[in-house]
């Protein structure tokens, strides 16, 4: 069911101020993934950095070997990628609630409204002028995120909610690897 032409229901507003107050969530995940990105860089660092100065002493080959060593190395920069990547989402979530407060602010005020009415295109015409400057496929994409926000008023929200859910996966994910790195360190001694 299409929202195009309708007054923003009470439904559409609860649902914003839910799943807005939800992805605020996404902020925090990005800042722990920046200390746990870290820490799990700082022993693969540290693991590359000493391999062939463990080689030549013997101390690492005798106490972990070095099958467990390639595999621990792996799994870390699996994680690292994991948790990247879910850095890059949490900092897409900031922006777009960021950018989706400030866009609500400007056009519910007075000016907003105003503004508003007194648009002479349609919002299918706007929406392929905004999305004109920009370069294949960003303006495909743009174009195709414009179009659904005027059939849904909440498909910015619900684009933001599928980032978080992503953004959730992938820390455990990063967690999850970097658990069985260690592990394999561990079991190896």
């Amino acid at each position: 069911m299409s929202d195009e032409g309708k007054p923003i229901s009470p439904e559409h507003i609860f649902k914003k101020i839910v799943w807005r107050s939800t992805l605020a969530l996404g902020g925090v995940l990005e800042q722990s993934t920046t200390w746990t990105l870290t820490g799990v860089a700082a022993i693969l660092a540290l693991l590359v950095s000493k391999i062939d100065t463990v080689s030549k002493i013997y101390t690492v080959s005798k106490i972990v070997s070095p099958t467990s060593l390639r595999n621990s190395i792996i799994l870390f920069t699996l994680s690292i990628l994991a948790a990247v990547v879910s850095k890059q989402l949490g900092i897409g979530i900031a922006n777009g609630l960021k950018t989706m407060s400030e866009l609500d602010g400007v056009l519910s005020s007075r000016e907003g409204q105003q503004l508003i009415y007194s648009l002479e295109k349609d919002g299918r015409q706007l929406v392929l002028e905004l999305a004109q400057p920009f370069w294949w496929p960003f303006s495909a994409l743009f174009r195709r995120s414009g179009e659904k926000g005027l059939s849904d008023y909440l498909a910015g929200e619900k684009s933001l909610v599928r980032m978080l859910n992503f953004q959730i996966y992938l820390n455990g994910l990063h967690g999850i690897l970097a658990s069985a790195a260690l592990l394999i360190l561990a079991f190896s001694i």
